[in-house]
């Protein structure tokens, strides 16, 4: 033993007594774990696998953080709004009363229009039958702006051109008023690109449903959201060809791409795909996933606008509701699904028509449909709608109706996202304007060698100022310049009538019998010209009845008339009549058209003057409902007495008489039983071509010419004119019947325009308190 390891002699030290000090439980536990992962990162035994168990902890945490954030992404977009709406803008609600000047044939053009379908035995909504002189119709429900209404039968009863009886099949009821579902038009301010119409899961037809899950996802009510089976299907078909040809997802993960995701292939993208549709399928019903699929599914794509859902799709391509397709018609679409551009019916007949039958044949499969029903529905052909021919742009009427309701509600149409929008479009009425002018247009252009004549029309209900039709160009489907908003021209003899009504008005000065003088005239305009009108045909007759000076659109005579009664008076006449007050200058070339108006305008001019003296400020908007339901806006017509209708009654007389013997005679000699009124305008150089026609129902203003203010070779009556009767070739006018006012009487006058108690060849209307003191002494009015 060493000397240094013995130990001391003597008394061994007491030992030292161990301190334990108070170390939480917690901590202790957290000491041992520590060292026990220590040991296993640095024993050899145990390195790799704790490096693993590491891992492994990291990557579940991070997955449940990454579902988590998933979920709240899913949960986000699904249970807030799914989709932003187009603004969906709707056509007129055509409005039916027995009593109403309806003939069968305009009834039966109305509902086409409306996508009511002829059959011989209804079965379905939108579907009618005519028998005789009625018409059955089985009309679809509709959320109308002021009422829901649900789907009834209703017969329509017909004696020649009037609605005699309206009568309710279901309850045998005769009702005293009836409408129509009103047609979509066009769907404004679509998200991306994107058009879609929702439908609720209850809409769409339970075999359609069934089709779809058959075709595309037979067990999608058996798995959680993904079917390893066909995903393991897909891969060893995809391996065995060398190219992808069969794809493995369910309806649950398409949805999960189109909603959340791009159409890039890749790995991560497959895999955040199946992750997010276990999500979606265990937080949603299995209905409640299939309805927004429905709504969802991409189908096809119009220009820039892709079609989203089979209700929309199935309007685009049917022209019907979903609910309203035919079993072969389902079939198609339900086709589409696999490939909405190799299986496209506008592109790919062949094939639609191959896919279709396919499903079809599946269904035979599964005994739903026999093997007599297949053979028939395999061999139809596919009766798809002429591409873009549902939904037909109407760039003038809606550049119009986004300014009204700007100025309305004070709304671009923008903020109205999913709103619904009634207009008082006309379609059947916008589409005989555009068939006018594609075919009038035409022959004017090589007619008269100018290849770049343009036209504006406008279209109005003369009572209710409510717009029918509106062309802004030669090319109507086309946005661009509006002519029929934008473009202010001079008048020419349009403004005619405005001076002679302004005369009219007072009775106890002017009749159409009264003489005025027609002989030559200089007049001092501004900066010191002088004017010196003349007649069209140069000839004067030194006076001539203030009726015959309109009919036939004398300018000396309108001339000599208007400064009698002071160019103040005719200007406030001007703007009782709906004319803005800066575009009016008071010179005396006023008189014969020097002022320049819209088309626009002009027909608030004329709607005024043929209601009887009524001003109804033009529009086209009935309502406006929010997405919500909220109306934001609602149109009550109402017409402002402006101008005696006594007075408005001689002027449109007079108008008639333009029709049926005077300027515009070639239309009156086409229609001698509808009793038209109208009147032609034309202006120096024949720069301006206009008409105004009038029948029972409409104020059509129409304009020739062209936009370098350059000669058009067109008079009134020989350009805008024919427009108009190309115009009614398609829909006969409806006879004006003027109703006679309190005060207006009939006497015969003689050739110098003496009142006469004995019959003559000529009759006018006059207005007068005392009718009889006028034939006992028969007297003319002069200046």
């Amino acid at each position: 033993m060493l000397w240094n390891n013995r130990e001391p002699i003597g008394r061994k030290k007491r030992q030292t007594k161990t301190v334990h000090h108070n170390i939480k439980r917690s901590s202790y536990k957290l000491n041992n774990k520590y060292i026990l992962i220590k040991r296993l990162l640095y024993n050899g035994k145990y390195h790799y696998l704790g490096y693993l168990t590491i891992i492994s902890l990291i990557l579940i945490i991070t997955i449940l953080i990454w579902g988590i954030y998933l979920y709240s992404e899913i949960c986000t977009r699904i249970d807030g709004k799914v989709w932003k709406f187009p603004v969906l803008v709707y056509g007129r609600i055509v409005d039916f009363e027995p009593g109403m000047l309806y003939t069968q044939n305009q009834v039966i053009k109305l509902l086409e229009v409306a996508q009511y379908r002829k059959v011989l035995y209804i079965n379905h909504t939108g579907e009618f039958s005519i028998k005789d002189n009625t018409i059955d119709i089985l009309r679809r429900a509709f959320n109308f702006p002021d009422s829901k209404e649900w789907q009834f039968h209703v017969r329509m009863t017909f004696n020649k051109n009037e609605i005699t009886e309206i009568k309710n099949l279901d309850t045998g009821r005769n009702l005293g008023f009836f409408r129509l579902d009103p047609r979509l038009i066009s769907m404004l301010q679509s998200p991306n690109g994107e058009q879609r119409l929702f439908v609720p899961l209850t809409g769409f037809p339970n075999l359609l449903i069934n089709m779809l899950i058959d075709t595309e996802d037979r067990y999608f009510y058996r798995h959680g959201g993904i079917n390893l089976y066909s995903i393991g299907r897909a891969i060893l078909a995809n391996i065995h060809a060398g190219r992808t040809v069969q794809g493995g997802s369910t309806l649950t993960q398409q949805l999960v791409k189109n909603l959340f995701l791009t159409n890039k292939r890749s790995l991560w993208r497959k895999v955040r795909e199946v992750y997010m549709a276990l999500i979606m399928d265990a937080r949603y019903s299995k209905n409640h996933i299939l309805e927004l699929y429905l709504n969802e599914v991409y189908l096809g794509q119009i220009g820039n606008e892709q079609i989203h859902g089979f209700p929309l799709a199935s309007l685009y391509y049917f022209g019907c509701p979903v609910d309203e397709l035919s079993l072969d018609q389902q079939a198609t679409l339900v086709g589409m699904v696999k490939g909405a551009s190799l299986y496209n019916p506008w592109h790919s007949l062949k094939l639609a028509i191959q896919r279709r039958n396919v499903v079809l044949h599946l269904l035979q499969h599964q005994k739903i449909i026999d093997q007599k029903l297949y053979d028939v529905l395999s061999v139809r052909g596919l009766s798809v709608q002429k591409k873009g021919g549902v939904i037909i742009p109407q760039p003038a009427f809606i550049q119009f109706m986004r300014n009204e309701i700007q100025n309305k509600i004070g709304n671009n149409i923008e903020d109205l996202s999913g709103a619904k929008i009634f207009t008082t479009l006309d379609l059947n009425t916008q589409k005989l304007a555009d068939r006018a002018v594609q075919k009038e247009i035409p022959i004017l252009k090589k007619k008269h060698a100018l290849k770049d004549l343009e036209i504006a029309m406008v279209v109005v209900d003369r009572f209710s100022g409510e717009i029918r039709a509106i062309i802004g160009g030669s090319e109507p489907q086309f946005a661009g310049y509006n002519r029929a908003l934008q473009a202010r021209r001079s008048i020419g003899s349009l403004a005619k009538p405005t001076t002679y009504l302004t005369a009219l008005s007072q009775p106890n000065s002017y009749r159409l019998n009264s003489w005025i003088a027609d002989t030559p005239i200089a007049l001092k305009q501004s900066h010191s010209n002088v004017w010196k009108p003349m007649n069209n045909d140069h000839h004067y007759t030194d006076k001539v009845l203030l009726g015959d000076a309109l009919i036939y659109s004398m300018n000396i005579p309108t001339v000599h008339l208007g400064m009698v009664l002071g160019l103040e008076s005719v200007a406030k006449t001007w703007i009782k009549l709906g004319v803005p007050k800066n575009q009016l200058h008071l010179v005396p070339s006023i008189l014969l058209g020097a002022l320049n108006l819209t088309p626009i305008e002009v027909a608030q001019v004329f709607q005024s003057i043929s209601s009887g003296g009524n001003y109804a400020k033009l529009s086209s908007v009935r309502a406006i409902i929010a997405e919500n339901g909220t109306i934001l806006y609602q149109s009550y017509p109402q017409a402002e007495y402006v101008v005696a209708p006594q007075a408005a009654y001689l002027t449109m007389y007079a108008m008639q008489q333009v029709v049926s013997h005077g300027t515009a005679h070639i239309l009156g000699r086409r229609y001698p039983k509808a009793h038209l009124a109208g009147k032609t305008g034309t202006t120096n150089d024949l720069v301006d071509s206009w008409f105004a026609g009038i029948d029972g129902k409409e104020v059509v203003i129409t304009w020739v010419g062209r936009d370098n203010n350059q000669s058009s070779k067109l008079y009134g009556a020989t350009g805008a004119l024919h427009v108009y009767i190309r115009y009614l070739e398609n829909q006969a006018p409806t006879p004006l019947e003027l109703i006679l006012p309190e005060d207006i009487s009939y006497f015969n006058i003689d050739s110098i325009g003496n009142f006469v108690c004995n019959k003559t060849l000529r009759t006018l209307p006059v207005w007068t308190l005392n009718p009889d003191k006028l034939c006992e002494n028969p007297k003319k009015i002069t200046e």
